[in-house]
């Protein structure tokens, strides 16, 4: 399996190389008013209007202080062939779907099935419906999250902002 990976608030991620459309570095985003805090706000991608999502707000993660001056972010752009309800699977895969607003990309990493293993039974049912699984990665050894970023934009919070895709 194939992984882009990043780093967000001190946690290493994983998602399914085949479900990014793109990696950009951060740009202005326009901050919109009446959004949760993980609504992070939108840019422009080649004429396409995208939301970008704070994951680390997401998901409850806190951002370490971040002291001088603040390290350049970059956003995962999705495909919009993960969104709940696509009617047109073919046309919404090269269509962006979301962004995650990531602090660090980590590069591609590929694991065999053996490497992941289910999210722990003590971590709540919410964050680990997130998750395709756990894996180890680096050394000294500590956790891969994997997400499953079609699970991600399928969550209750971000219904009330979810409009039809084509």
């Amino acid at each position: 399996m194939k992984l882009l990976c990043f780093h967000v608030a001190g946690q290493d991620f994983g998602v399914p190389i085949a479900a990014v459309k793109e990696t950009i570095p951060e740009r202005p985003l326009t901050r919109l008013f009446l959004v949760p805090p993980f609504v992070a706000g939108l840019i422009n991608l080649r004429g396409e209007v995208v939301a970008v999502l704070d994951l680390a707000a997401l998901l409850g993660l806190d951002r370490a202080q971040e002291s001088g001056r603040r390290a350049p972010k970059n956003i995962v752009i999705l495909r919009a062939s993960l969104l709940p309800d696509v009617r047109d699977v073919r046309h919404a895969a090269n269509r962006p779907a979301a962004g995650f607003w990531v602090d660090r990309l980590d590069g591609v990493r590929d694991l065999g099935d053996g490497e992941v293993r289910p999210p722990p039974p003590t971590l709540a049912a919410e964050p680990a419906g997130y998750l395709d699984g756990v894996a180890a990665c680096g050394e000294p050894p500590h956790p891969l999250l994997l997400l499953a970023p079609e699970r991600v934009l399928g969550s209750p919070h971000l219904t009330p902002f979810r409009r039809e895709t084509r």
